[in-house]
């Protein structure tokens, strides 16, 4: 084959086991001749479309697993997608969701016993740990990439290894500091929606204040992959510290600024927050908050979208919820003397090379990521999750509720896990042993900082390396 895009399209059907269908519809695009098509589908073995085939076609399964969604219609719009395309092209789909603090347990077990879901989504730096036991997607990402105006930085740093696309992002959600208005004016802060805390310790006393009158601060820190690690990094990057380096093997966490401060914050948690927060996962913020118990909590934008669904009766909740959605309010992050901070790091969706259904994997993916279908899963969430590319940010999802703003100026001042260093193997196998988030868990429960953070910073130079 003297064409090289005749040689791509060979390779990719070898490498990707394309089924006939797949074949012709890349060498359409690519645009190669019938004469050049009918070539690699005879060389790649694709070139009888025989009953015998089409019977195996029709038998073909597919399983997806992703963690369960925040807003109920985003889930549901994805199982609907999965399983209309499942009819149109004789694949029967089965769609998974389960618990945010389960997904990478699942992730690992099913990779170690080399039998599983079939779509995986990954968390951010995840894929440094799975990409071996994931089909490539190099071209498939980049033509996502080049649909939507390439991805974002923040994106690229978290999601690929190494600059390689083993998955294909779809963004993530982000977080703000979602709080009552007439609770904090209450406390006393005049136009709470213009004059929210710039500084963490500004934030405390308003919550001691807020805590007195019965309505604490809601932050979960425990072993989930949302909010406790969404709240940790960033209070640690905002004294002084982080994981490691520049250098990626010198880890810095020790550090005096950031040890005074989280035994500082040792005491703001008494004074200012819900302390059964220790053992809260990513939705027990959102029951308090949305029941009334709480003042304010670091989330994605759920809480508010869950009481506007309220509001107009269409709560999928198993709880009455008793807040007005023209009652919240978003900001973004304090400060601390080293800046201002907040973590992310982008999903993605993987196909498994493990599994016999691999073909079906990757051409379901590539159908997800048509604007037809990707950019109604976005609007469906209502602006939830913040997209891996700047095609979007017209959108009025993102554009048409000022509340809202916060969320997808994240970007702006973000830092992904693993900083200074690169979100790689080592940063993935920190937040998978939930080491920064344990160092703030631990010394709330024994009130001892200085030894919660040597803790965290031996199991850092035993993963760093340094």
């Amino acid at each position: 084959m003297s064409d090289p895009r005749s040689n791509t399209l060979l390779n990719e059907a070898l490498r990707l086991r394309l089924s006939r269908r797949s074949i012709m519809r890349r060498g359409a695009a690519l645009g190669l001749s019938t004469a050049a098509v009918s070539s690699v589908l005879a060389t790649s073995g694709r070139a009888s479309a025989a009953p015998r085939a089409a019977t195996f076609i029709q038998e073909r399964q597919l399983n997806t697993l992703q963690a369960t969604y925040f807003v109920p219609e985003g889930q549901e719009f994805f199982t609907q997608v999965a399983q209309d395309w499942g009819s149109q092209n004789g694949v029967t789909v089965t769609t998974d969701y389960i618990g945010w603090p389960d997904l990478q347990p699942r992730i690992a077990a099913a990779v170690e016993g080399g039998s599983g879901a079939d779509v995986i989504e990954m968390w951010d730096a995840w894929p440094y740990l799975y990409y071996e036991n994931m089909v490539p997607m190099e071209e498939q990402a980049q033509a996502v990439s080049e649909e939507y105006g390439g991805f974002y930085d923040w994106v690229i740093n978290t999601a690929s290894v190494d600059g390689k696309w083993y998955s294909i992002p779809h963004g993530s959600s982000s977080s703000a500091f979602a709080y009552r208005i007439s609770l904090f004016e209450e406390a006393g802060i005049s136009d709470p929606q213009n004059n929210f805390p710039e500084t963490y310790e500004e934030l405390f006393a308003v919550g001691k204040t807020l805590k007195e009158m019965g309505k604490p601060f809601g932050q979960a820190l425990g072993q989930s992959l949302g909010d406790p690690p969404s709240f940790a990094y960033p209070y640690m990057w905002a004294y002084g510290a982080m994981e490691v380096e520049e250098d990626g093997t010198t880890v810095a966490i020790n550090k005096p600024e950031f040890v005074e401060a989280l035994q500082a914050f040792v005491q703001h948690w008494a004074d200012a927050y819900d302390e059964t927060g220790l053992s809260w996962d990513d939705g027990a913020n959102n029951r308090a908050f949305l029941s009334d118990q709480i003042s304010g909590t670091l989330n994605g934008s759920s809480v508010y979208l869950a009481a506007v669904a309220a509001k107009e009766g269409e709560s999928t909740l198993d709880y009455e919820v008793q807040v007005e959605p023209d009652d919240i309010w978003h900001a973004g992050f304090p400060s601390g003397p080293a800046g201002k901070f907040a973590l992310l790091g982008s999903r993605s969706m993987a196909a498994m090379n493990y599994s016999a259904n691999s073909e079906a994997a990757v051409e379901f993916l590539q159908h997800f990521y048509t604007p037809e279908i990707f950019i109604p899963w976005l609007e469906v969430q209502g602006g939830y999750i913040i997209p891996m590319a700047p095609g979007y940010a017209e959108l009025e999802i993102y554009t048409g509720n000022p509340s809202l703003a916060p969320y997808p100026a994240i970007s702006d001042y973000s830092r992904n896990k693993g900083f200074a260093g690169p979100a790689n193997q080592m940063a993935a196998e920190s937040s998978a042993r939930y080491v920064i988030v344990n160092a703030f868990a631990q010394a709330i429960q024994s009130g001892d900082a200085a030894s919660a953070v040597q803790q965290a910073e031996a199991q850092l130079q035993r993963i760093y390396g340094g």
